[in-house]
């Protein structure tokens, strides 16, 4: 993490979104066409704007481009776009393509598909749902044109180079044009490599090949933005749950990447020397609580949850080794510009049955059982929700522990069903301290109700001060906006921290310029250039590992969000 922010120190990148560091990856002759990387999750949601999973996040950046990238000093650059201009009351942005660009069935890339994507994006991801609020009309000029006008000034490349939560990728006007509720099928994209929908079936490997119509720009590789050479002939991303399988999988050489193992396994496979053992990176952890039905759409029941955790114990239970975890009470992250514990105002410490018991008779609970969505192939969250299930039973709780593989949940959790019905009350997940740093960008904090990331948190103060932190330009205004808002999280309980650990992961040796201090993994290959300004080695093949989180985004005089 030190080196991490060195880094960002001397891009200057601080403040608002969270990125990554762009990493760079050589592998040998021997398997130098085919790049192997091996998760615990199957892909089975290939759609970016319906979920913000990672897998499909992945996905998404192999088989689609954007209209704009982030640069090594946080400047959003035109990718797709050709150039932007601004009108100076700074309202009215005017985008232009690139000439020629294409998807990878061979049609044009036109306003016509670029227009009703970045309305797709709005209506689902919380940058997008921002820049859609301040946005007066969109409009076509021509087949390679378009204009956006806005009712207050706005940084729209920025918004469009947004790299948390939903992405704004550009898609064919047939598949834009759908729902964001309704999961696309067609997976003809703007990117480097191609995805054959057709051959594939959810929860099997996710295979890529090159597009053949994929035109890269010529600029020198800068962080996200520049030339994306798909110089890997195929790369395959496969499901391994079973950890005893991932780890004969590394040490026999037949992965190159073991992206998120368990801690227990990492450091099982320091000893071979043909691997590289990674920290990886930080997280805050959380329970994610559904507001939209009993018992917690009333906060007086997730008060009552916080009674329950000890941070220490579940830490402890979780992750184990006390080097990977530390508590947190810092609803923007210990290590975020914003966070600050001693805004928290709840329960700390050692469990409190007596008043959790308290709660939730306060808050109605009327003995229907809490079903908790259980993460099987995911053993940290498999283990908080055993302990959540353990918790609530010592005060009297009906609890039905439902478990299924991340995947599944990852659909599951869209349901706004009562929990008898096949909806759920509670489960696990974590954000990257990068992106849970910021109001704007910590998806769980969002608390405008059915617009809000899935638990649908629904507070009117919450989301006045992310309002309020998106208008203002003055940095200790900020520290106080972002203060009151976390201290009026602590009062409504959006979700309930459950302290902040380390992600490992595990990789050849012979990879060179992989970095595993970023969370997210996906790869786009070009010829790389290290974004601090030094040269590395380059073998046969290349692959740029981009990720999302652990870094921050630039702070411009007007690109306040």
């Amino acid at each position: 993490m030190k080196f991490i922010a060195s880094i960002l120190k001397t891009t200057a990148i601080r403040g608002l979104l969270t990125t990554a560091l762009v990493g760079v990856l050589s592998v040998g002759a021997v398997r130098a066409d085919t790049l192997r990387v091996m998760q615990g999750t199957a892909l089975k949601t290939v759609d970016p704007i319906v979920t913000t999973s990672g897998d499909t996040q992945i996905h998404g950046y192999l088989i689609y481009d954007k209209l704009f990238e982030f640069d090594s000093h946080g400047t959003a650059r035109p990718q797709l776009a050709d150039k932007v201009d601004l009108n100076s009351d700074k309202k009215t942005y005017t985008i232009t393509l690139r000439k020629g660009l294409k998807f990878s069935d061979g049609t044009p890339i036109t306003t016509d598909d670029v227009i009703p994507s970045v309305k797709r994006w709005e209506s689902r991801d919380v940058v997008g749902g921002l820049l859609g609020a301040r946005t007066k009309e969109m409009v076509k000029v021509d087949d390679l044109t378009f204009r956006i006008q806005l009712n207050e000034p706005f940084d729209v490349p920025s918004a469009l180079a947004s790299i948390v939560g939903n992405i704004p990728f550009i898609m064919p006007k047939r598949v834009a044009s759908l729902p964001s509720t309704v999961q696309l099928t067609d997976t003809t994209g703007s990117g480097p490599y191609q995805f054959d929908y057709s051959n594939w079936n959810p929860g099997q490997t996710a295979v890529y090949t090159k597009n053949p119509f994929y035109i890269s720009r010529n600029d020198t590789p800068s962080f996200y933005w520049g030339k994306k050479e798909a110089t890997f002939d195929k790369i395959e991303i496969s499901a391994v749950p079973d950890a005893n399988t991932a780890m004969a999988a590394m040490l026999t050489d037949k992965e190159d990447i073991w992206l998120t193992p368990s801690l227990d396994n990492a450091l099982a496979l320091r000893k071979d020397p043909k691997l590289v053992v990674s920290n990886g990176y930080f997280v805050q952890s959380f329970i994610m609580l559904n507001h939209a039905v009993p018992p917690f759409n009333n906060p007086k029941a997730s008060l009552a949850l916080t009674y329950l955790i000890d941070q220490k114990e579940i830490m402890q239970i979780t992750v184990g080794d006390p080097q990977f975890w530390h508590t947190c009470y810092a609803y923007l992250t210990c290590e975020g510009t914003y966070g600050d514990e001693s805004a928290y105002s709840g329960h700390r410490g050692a469990m409190d049955y007596e008043k959790a018991k308290e709660l939730f008779k306060e808050a109605g609970y009327d003995g229907k059982p809490i079903v908790i969505l259980d993460e099987t192939d995911w053993p940290s969250a498999h283990a908080t929700a055993l302990y959540l299930g353990q918790q609530l039973r010592k005060i009297g709780v009906q609890v039905d522990l439902q478990s299924m593989d991340w995947a599944t949940l990852s659909t599951r959790r869209t349901s706004k069903a009562p929990a008898s019905e096949g909806g759920w009350s509670l489960y696990s997940n974590y954000v990257e301290v990068g992106n849970g740093g910021n109001p704007l960008t910590h998806l769980a904090m969002a608390a405008n109700c059915d617009k809000a990331w899935f638990g649908w948190p629904c507070d009117e103060k919450i989301e006045q001060l992310r309002a309020a932190f998106a208008n203002s330009v003055d940095e200790s205004e900020k520290k106080k906006i972002t203060f009151e808002l976390q201290a009026r999280a602590s009062a409504y309980v959006p979700f309930v921290m459950t302290g902040e650990y380390g992600i490992p992961s595990v990789y050849g040796a012979d990879l060179e310029g992989f970095n595993p201090e970023t969370s997210f993994s996906y790869f786009l290959e070009y010829p790389p250039k290290d974004p601090v300004g030094g040269s590395l080695l380059l073998l046969r093949r290349q692959v740029w590992s981009g990720m999302l989180s652990t870094g921050c985004f630039p702070s411009f005089p007007w690109r306040e969000w």
